[in-house]
């Protein structure tokens, strides 16, 4: 069988976002001390598809040492949200990514789960005139493994006949959770070419990807 549904994360992957989700956590903290402000970068950046809310949650629980309550993360996360979002809407987008959607419509069906919180993704994806191509977007303050497999049987896609497509070792991960394969995308967040993840530096290289993540599946 081949693939019939190509699933994507957002940042990094539809628009070159990460950078600036990551500078928005330097402005949100910015009052944090040197070290811890370090500590929580270096966590910040080696997680890029975690949530907001974990990596807020993070940073109280294993670097502040303190607790912080669920209405305490929501706020941060609201400010967080003003900080990113108006950057995020004018972002460039994944060289390739918007011909990709156009041109593959009839061939395959698309969705977006992403660890950005939902709301603000979709309003995002309205913004930037990609909202129509998806079936689903799904974002935080659920993760990921849970969103896509909430998408597959919600949507009855079957999981041999799914991709997802991320930047991350997050990404990854919850592919292997969801027990669908998986398409890196090389954005700085994750070296795939020191690994046997199938993967690629441009969205205009997605087909050919998709066709080598068949056949090597045939030939397993």
């Amino acid at each position: 069988m081949g693939y019939r549904y190509v699933i994507f994360d957002f940042d990094g992957v539809l628009a070159e976002t990460n950078e600036i989700r990551f500078q928005g956590f330097t402005e949100l903290f910015r009052d944090l001390p040197d070290g811890e402000m370090t500590r929580f970068m270096d966590f910040v950046r080696a997680n890029g598809g975690l949530s907001r809310y974990g990596k807020i949650r993070h940073l109280y629980e294993n670097i502040l040492r303190r607790p912080a309550s669920e209405d305490q993360v929501a706020t941060l996360a609201g400010r967080y949200s003003q900080i990113v979002k108006q950057k995020v809407i004018e972002a460039v987008p994944v060289d390739g990514s918007l011909e990709f959607l156009a041109g593959h419509q009839g061939r395959f069906e698309f969705a977006v789960v992403s660890g950005s919180d939902q709301q603000e993704l979709r309003q995002v994806c309205r913004a930037r005139g990609i909202e129509k191509h998806f079936r689903e977007i799904l974002g935080s303050p659920k993760e990921k493994a849970e969103n896509l497999a909430e998408l597959l049987a919600g949507r009855g896609w079957e999981k041999q006949a799914s991709v997802y497509v991320g930047d991350s070792q997050n990404d990854y991960q919850a592919a292997v959770e969801a027990g669908i394969d998986f398409i890196g995308r090389q954005s700085g967040v994750t070296d795939w070419s020191e690994t046997d993840v199938v993967h690629v530096a441009s969205l205009r290289e997605l087909p050919r990807a998709i066709e080598r993540l068949s056949g090597r599946r045939r030939h397993a």
